[in-house]
């Protein structure tokens, strides 16, 4: 299966581990976002790198057949924007199926 995780960047070693669990069993991720360089705000301070990488993230999300998302006290603006495209394209194609994981549901 083709699996995209979100999280918050902060969070990128737990992803990773997802990840080399993810490949061990044989899965693809879509994107891997936990390659990117810090991207700290403003956004505005280099969007040219800022453009890059969330296009490439909304590719990853576009491209999978199952959508993750690791939930986290402070929630990110990015993470929430990849879940809202996740669930905006399961609407209209029935795909990505959606987890949302974490202690952090219910906020």
């Amino acid at each position: 299966m083709k699996i995209y995780v979100a999280a918050r960047f902060f969070d990128k070693e737990k992803v990773k581990e997802i990840y080399r669990q993810l490949k061990a069993g044989g899965h693809q991720v879509t994107e891997d976002w936990t390659k990117h360089a810090n991207s700290k705000k403003p956004y505005s301070d280099n969007p040219k790198m800022h453009k890059k990488y969330s296009t490439e993230d909304m590719t990853g999300v576009l491209n999978c057949d199952v959508f993750i998302l690791l939930t986290n006290k402070e929630i990110g603006s990015g993470s929430s924007t990849e879940l809202g495209a996740a669930i905006a394209l399961n609407a209209s194609s029935k795909k990505p199926k959606i987890y949302v994981i974490g202690k952090e549901i219910g906020n």
